[in-house]
């Protein structure tokens, strides 16, 4: 993309790192029937004490963004990254008071480093986005809105379990164009219950009038556990036929085109210039802070991810603000003439990292190699020789030759111009595909 490349060159140029943000958001109205995301209903005071350790947490990271300790609690603000977006995903991150977003985001801006206007992007649900919200939304600097309608038939949203109409989507996509939001988002699921060709196409034609900027389609997959799953087990699962399913990625791929848009990776279609850069980040190396209960990171070539208890995450002795304004790694007990740590002190950092996070993996060379292909090849622009000798310095062929030549011979692979790239129907069967580079 060149957009993304214009971007990257420019950080280069001025001796910067790409910095990605991810901040989770579990709360929802209601669990959804397809859903096995970490989710769940609140109270607004719960919802409210949550984002506050949210923000702590901000701060912790602001510090110490990997496994190491730091001495410097601005230690972001002094490197050489910068934010190029950031992502409020969830859950549902519109439920939440809109005064917790702008507080949230008044903490990314001052203690995190924010490249010349970032792609800021907020997940909505249409039932629970308000003119106030999205103004306020505005104002926090946030300006790409992902609405999340799956449908615009009711009864197929109602089987989903989904908490709006489609009439309710109608007025949140208004309010947010007037609300003075050019870059919106809308996410479609395929293959749902009473789901049928004609249902699926009527959806498309009503998409293609809004003329959003960006669509993402993703395929409904039953996943163990969903309240799907145990229908399905039971019979009373209305799914589409294949030959329906396969006939509905047919019609995304035409009217998609009608709409103006092009595909850049496997469920995302866009405008020109409106891709999505934080989705771009995580197939293209670029590492990413995650932030909120479950939430997963990347960074200096290490992974890993927050706990996924909330109560468990809620304990974490996080210093606040003003624990920090005082400026000092120890606070003597003029009585006692005891010492209490604070959070600088490496020992109590190193406790706050231990309880937060789990599943900490430094990825070995022959790791990072797979996750060129596995993540590089889902973009429709693929991959480059070039970029693999410079990550490795190694010859690609000397390595994955075999696999490379195999699956342009099966005709699910294009080698052009030293780039390889999927076919149409490589796309639709990537996460087969892929696993031959394991």
């Amino acid at each position: 993309m060149d957009k993304f490349k214009r971007l990257m060159d420019s950080l280069e140029k001025r001796g910067k790192k790409p910095l990605a943000l991810y901040i989770h958001i579990p709360f929802c109205a209601r669990k959804c029937g397809y859903c096995d995301f970490l989710s769940f209903p609140s109270t607004e005071e719960k919802m409210r004490s949550y984002m506050e350790q949210l923000r702590r947490e901000l701060l912790f990271r602001a510090g110490k963004p990997g496994a190491d300790c730091s001495d410097d609690t601005e230690y972001l603000l002094h490197s050489q990254y910068e934010i190029i977006s950031i992502f409020f995903g969830g859950g549902t991150p519109s439920i939440v008071p809109f005064s917790e977003i702008e507080k949230t985001m008044e903490m990314v801006r001052k203690h995190y480093p924010l490249t010349e206007n970032p792609e800021i992007t907020i997940e909505c649900n249409p039932s629970s986005t308000m003119k106030l919200a999205l103004l306020s939304y505005k104002r926090a600097g946030i300006n790409r809105i992902s609405f999340g309608l799956q449908s615009t038939n009711d009864e197929e949203l109602e089987f989903l379990g989904r908490t709006h109409h489609y009439n309710d989507f109608l007025r949140a996509y208004q309010d947010a164009r007037l609300s003075g939001f050019d870059n919106i988002s809308i996410d479609l699921i395929n293959g749902i219950p009473l789901q049928n060709v004609d249902s699926y196409t009527r959806t498309l034609k009503n998409i293609h009038m809004l003329r959003p900027e960006h669509l993402s389609v993703y395929n409904l997959i039953v996943e163990p556990g969903t309240r799907f799953y145990h229908l399905q087990k039971e019979g009373k699962l209305p799914l589409p036929s294949e030959d329906e399913l396969v006939n509905m990625d047919k019609l995304t791929m035409e009217w998609t085109a009608k709409m103006g848009m092009e595909r850049y990776e496997i469920s995302n279609f866009a405008k020109p210039d409106y891709f999505s850069l934080h989705n771009f980040n995580y197939w293209s190396d670029v590492p990413y802070l995650g932030f909120g209960i479950g939430a997963s990171s990347y960074f200096q070539k290490s992974r890993w991810k927050n706990c996924n208890n909330v109560r468990k995450y809620m304990d974490i002795p996080f210093l606040t603000e003003e624990d920090r304004g005082l400026k000092i790694t120890q606070t003597s007990n003029t009585v006692t003439g005891m010492c209490k740590e604070t959070e600088s002190s490496p020992e109590k950092q190193n406790q706050i990292e231990k309880e937060l996070t789990t599943d900490r993996h430094a990825l070995s060379k022959k790791e990072q190699m797979e996750e060129f292909f596995f993540l590089g090849l889902r973009r429709t622009e693929g991959i480059t020789e070039m970029d693999f000798v410079a990550r490795f310095s190694v010859d690609m062929h000397q390595l994955y030759g075999e696999v490379l030549s195999q699956l342009v011979k099966e005709g699910y692979l294009i080698h052009k111009n030293s780039r390889y790239y999927f076919t149409e129907e490589g796309l639709d069967l990537s996460n087969q595909l892929l696993v031959r580079f394991l």
